[in-house]
């Protein structure tokens, strides 16, 4: 992982509430709200999960939401429909006036083509001359993303060179750390309403089994079982999350589903159709192999199945618990991702 503090584009804190003197937040940053620890890292999974479904206009919206939620009147969302144009303007705060220019790449930029970085490179030229052109008294320019790493040298190197040729205006990225240091700001009741709730440490310890079987079910009647390879199960070899290239936060959510991973498998051998346990991992295993073949990163495919586990229902402790837990049973099984390092041959 790039490390972008030492450019000054990464704040490790406040992203850029005090230093530029914006007004007070209605409940947000300047203001102390306490979390635990394991609270924390809930928190954390829940907005990274939310990050990685905003393409688009999804982080437009997202980005709203949140920015009202920490600045009040404040801020200025702008509507999503472009048909009138949108000036250069995804939301602004007022005082001082400060434009965003949203970037919402497909599964949070993971993979993307040549064509693609220099489509976003540009994005961040015309967005900020656009801005410029359209908002002439604006002290400061956020491009936001939703990188779920650090965003690319190429796009850094861009604001770089936009900052050395407009010293007047404080030109920055916003991005998951500025994301989460807002959230983490807000009430619990707001963080649940904007990224859902995501399990903390406690709430795997309390299984709820009927979700498991909810989540199971609801997979099995959307996938078609006769094309799904019924490969046997194997035991995890060691080294499993390391060789498969998961990042902390992935094996993290892995590792706190397998003590849950006994209780899925009983749930599942027990269930009153005999051919659940093959139909499921045959599944499992025919979305995984999907996925790599579209060339994405493990991160990304360990997500895509957990969208593909959720289907859409609505963020909760206890589904968040159901589908870790489950995808932590799936992966012990070695019916998702390599059982073994993959060796590169030297031509």
């Amino acid at each position: 992982m790039r490390n972008f503090k030492a450019y000054g584009l990464i704040a490790s804190g406040l992203p850029f509430m005090v230093s530029n003197g914006f007004n007070a937040p209605r409940s947000g940053w300047g203001l102390t709200v306490t979390h635990s620890i394991s609270r924390k890292r809930a928190i954390r999974s829940a907005l990274e999960l939310k990050l990685r479904r905003a393409k688009g206009t999804r982080l437009q919206e997202f980005l709203g939401e949140l920015m009202t939620a920490v600045h009040g009147g404040n801020f200025q969302p702008i509507s999503t429909d472009y048909s009138r144009g949108d000036l250069q303007c995804d939301g602004l705060l007022k005082d001082p006036l400060t434009i965003f220019a949203c970037y919402g790449p497909v599964n949070a930029g993971a993979n993307a083509t040549e064509a693609a970085m220099k489509t976003a490179i540009a994005k961040v030229g015309t967005d900020f001359a656009g801005a410029l052109a359209n908002w002439p008294t604006l002290k400061a320019w956020k491009f936001v993303h939703n990188y779920v790493e650090q965003p690319p040298a190429q796009i850094v190197q861009k604001i770089l060179e936009l900052r050395q040729q407009n010293n007047t205006i404080n030109i920055d990225l916003f991005g998951k750390e500025q994301f989460e240091g807002a959230i983490l700001s807000l009430e619990p009741d707001m963080i649940v309403e904007l990224v859902g709730e995501a399990a903390s440490d406690e709430d795997f310890r309390a299984l709820q089994p009927s979700i498991v079987l909810a989540v199971v079910n609801g997979i099995m009647q959307v996938v078609d079982h006769r094309q799904a390879p019924d490969d046997a199960a194997m035991e995890v070899p060691q080294q499993k999350l390391h060789f498969n290239g998961l990042c902390a936060h992935s094996q993290d959510r892995i590792v706190k589903g397998m003590q849950n991973a006994a209780r899925v498998a009983k749930l599942i051998q027990d269930h009153q159709d005999p051919m659940l346990e093959s139909d499921l991992a045959g599944a499992f295993k025919t979305k995984y192999l999907d996925l790599k073949a579209q060339g994405l990163e493990p991160d990304d495919i360990l997500f895509a199945l957990y969208d593909f586990s959720a289907a859409g229902a609505r963020s909760s402790a206890a589904l968040d618990v159901a589908v870790w837990s489950l995808l932590a049973y799936l992966f012990e099984k070695c019916m998702i991702f390599e059982d073994k390092p993959v060796t590169t041959i030297a031509a």
